[in-house]
């Protein structure tokens, strides 16, 4: 008869993880400043000792080796063991051997999502970082492997990708609510079920995204701000009110005739 003893096993998570999406990653190492101490993973660990190096400089005793960090072994379970009696040999045959090892070498696909706009509170890079660290690839047009779209800001303007996910049958989640996609980043799950809208009507001026994007740099500063970037990203409460400035000129004029 075999028994089992189950002893529970501790984990320290890393901080930065923690704090930074509120993913769980088994802490390594751990920083003190006086009375504080924070436990952080291998690579946040060289991040924060890269800082610290040059902020504080290189300290004289550094060529000293380190000394071991004593770390408790985790408690495993135990396991007593109870002699079996070997079964009897079967002889496989090569074609047996071979379906196994070519199983064995394709790995599942890695499920992939579309990300159409803005997240409110994240920035293009950061947004994506926390749905890779959700286990998802994120792609620009969808594939076999695509199981959501993520619907932000703005996102009704990218009609390519509203069109991938209404011809596959994707599921949405629509994140322009203020606090649901963190809420997603904390549960680490992502889940559709919100309607696809309508892509926009396509911008008929003619122009160029770069051309329109200088347009609007030009008229936000003479319109209320005065210190927008002359590179990156412009905001969408700037092209909001672009626009609402466009459609009231027009609708003047009409007026006016």
């Amino acid at each position: 008869m075999r028994k089992t003893v189950l002893v529970p096993v501790l984990k320290t998570l890393c901080d930065a993880h923690i704090a930074r999406d509120g993913s769980e990653q088994e802490a390594t190492d751990t920083l003190a400043l006086g009375a504080r101490t924070w436990d952080l993973c291998t690579e946040h660990a060289a991040t924060f000792g890269r800082y610290l190096v040059d902020t504080l400089g290189v300290p004289e005793d550094a060529s000293a080796e380190p000394a071991p960090v004593a770390h408790e072994p985790e408690p495993v379970a135990v396991v007593e063991p109870v002699p079996v009696a070997e079964p009897s040999p079967v002889a496989e045959s090569p074609r047996d051997v071979a379906d196994v090892s070519e199983e064995a070498a394709e790995p599942e696909p890695m499920p992939s999502v579309m990300l159409a706009g803005e997240v409110p509170g994240y920035d293009w890079e950061s947004a994506r970082d926390a749905v890779r660290n959700a286990g998802y690839a994120v792609v620009g047009r969808a594939d076999e492997s695509t199981v959501l779209l993520i619907l932000g800001e703005g996102g009704e303007r990218n009609g390519h990708k509203l069109r991938d996910a209404r011809e596959r049958g994707l599921p949405v989640m629509d994140v322009r609510e203020p606090g649901r996609f963190k809420s997603a980043v904390l549960s680490g799950e992502f889940v559709g079920g919100d309607p696809l809208p309508e892509p926009a009507k396509a911008d008929r001026s003619g122009m160029s995204d770069r051309e329109r994007n200088r347009v609007i740099r030009a008229w936000a500063r003479e319109n209320g701000w005065p210190n927008l970037p002359v590179q990156g990203r412009v905001p969408m409460n700037v092209r909001h009110a672009y626009e609402l400035a466009q459609r009231d000129a027009t609708e003047g004029k009409a007026a006016a005739a």
